[in-house]
């Protein structure tokens, strides 16, 4: 589980740089259709991301708890001092920012309970 932390921690620290470089390109508006579009276009992100690094796990509920544990627990950190950790961010993003979060988290840990690989449903 070990190697799942690690992963998890990576991709936080790499989505938390692009997203103070270029995160005011993401969060350009907060409006309803924003919200909608960057939802829509992160679902299936997170289930590949999901699918890619929990293929070979012998426990995926575990892993993926192990995966996103990790970023939950620093983008708390995050979203309390949004503004400070991310001036580039429009102010106002900050509640779609925290629902966003929730939402990639929430599709890992649900991809890592239904996704069946394709070995495992042959048997």
């Amino acid at each position: 589980m070990k190697r799942f932390v690690i992963v998890g921690f990576v991709i936080w620290a790499g989505a938390t740089i692009a997203l103070r470089l270029a995160g005011q390109y993401v969060f350009r508006s907060t409006g309803t259709a924003a919200a909608v579009l960057l939802l829509l276009i992160s679902l299936p992100l997170m289930v590949a991301v999901a699918v890619a690094v929990l293929q070979n796990a012998e426990q995926r509920a575990l892993a993926a708890i192990a995966l996103v544990a990790p970023g939950m627990l620093l983008d708390t950190i995050s979203s309390i001092w949004f503004s400070r950790v991310f001036p580039n961010i429009r102010a106002d993003a900050a509640g779609l920012f925290g629902g966003w979060l929730l939402f990639c988290n929430v599709v890992v840990l649900l991809t890592a309970v239904t996704y069946a690989p394709r070995s495992a449903s042959r048997v």
